[in-house]
């Protein structure tokens, strides 16, 4: 064997075989499927399940609020009013009054009456 073969055998191939574990150290430290990676999307799956359960409890409200507008359950009447009250419609020929308006009219309609 001549002095190249003596070269890659003692300094060559073990130069390249320390280069290819540090590069794969490396890569399973910081790589695109590292430990960093991992640690990231394992935050990144606790927030959307934070996320989850925030929508599965409000899914369970919705569901519960719904529940309670059953027809069985309520007069038609009643719903329909609670609906134009909370969307703020009115219909035709409906008397509107602003609540700011309503409570300065209650006011002072109480307000000779806590004076005696």
């Amino acid at each position: 064997m001549g002095p190249f073969g003596k070269f890659l055998i003692t300094i060559a191939l073990p130069t390249l075989c320390m280069c290819w574990v540090a590069f794969l150290a490396f890569e399973a430290v910081a790589g695109a499927s590292g430990y960093r990676t991992l640690a990231a999307m394992r935050e990144e799956a606790r927030v959307v399940e934070l996320e989850v359960d925030a929508m599965r409890t409000r899914r369970q409200w919705l569901e519960s609020r719904t529940h309670l507008l059953h027809s069985r359950s309520l007069d038609p009447d009643m719903v329909d009013e609670r609906v134009r009250g909370v969307l703020g419609y009115a219909r035709e020929g409906d008397y509107v009054i602003p609540r700011n308006e309503l409570r300065a009219v209650i006011k002072t309609a109480q307000g000779p009456l806590k004076r005696r």
